[in-house]
């Protein structure tokens, strides 16, 4: 199975391909619209999309919170929206995919589709938005959550190595 999504703009193909080679990770131009498409989404839930539908569906709890309970609400509200997303496409993806089912179970797991770089691209989306949360935050959260950002963000990234 192919991408599900449309295909990578040619000039940003371009643009990303010597970063994504220098990073050892040459699949990643050919989701790096993906990647960006995801971060904006987390980024609307969490700046739009919660802090606007919070208050309405939890109008007792949401209103009272403090200006961090709020953050840490948004943040929450994010990471959930984000692990449906993530579990709905991916079992989405093992039913239909015929190329993954013919893989063995040693390709699925070190193998490449473009549906799977698909998912990959929605997670590392994912973990570049809470590095920015985490950095932009650190006061607030600690280096702790800063530090498993960046692991997270490494160790999904690589994905697009295969």
């Amino acid at each position: 199975m192919l991408d599900p999504f449309p295909p990578v703009p040619e000039w940003l193909r371009s643009f990303t391909e010597p970063y994504a080679l220098w990073l050892n990770s040459p699949t990643l131009s050919e989701h790096i619209h993906e990647v960006i498409l995801a971060f904006a989404f987390y980024l609307f839930i969490h700046a739009v999309l919660s802090p606007w539908l919070s208050p309405i569906f939890f109008p007792e709890s949401y209103n009272k919170l403090t200006r961090r309970t709020k953050l840490n609400w948004d943040i929450h509200v994010v990471s959930l929206v984000q692990s449906i997303v993530i579990n709905v496409i991916a079992l989405w993806i093992m039913v239909v995919d015929k190329e993954r089912n013919s893989m063995s179970s040693g390709e699925r797991v070190f193998g490449y589709t473009g549906a799977c770089g698909f998912v990959q691209a929605l997670a590392v989306g994912y973990f570049v938005y809470d590095l920015i949360v985490s950095i932009r935050h650190v006061r607030m959260f600690g280096l702790g959550l800063l530090f498993h950002a960046v692991s997270a963000l490494w160790v999904f990234s690589l994905g697009f190595v295969s």
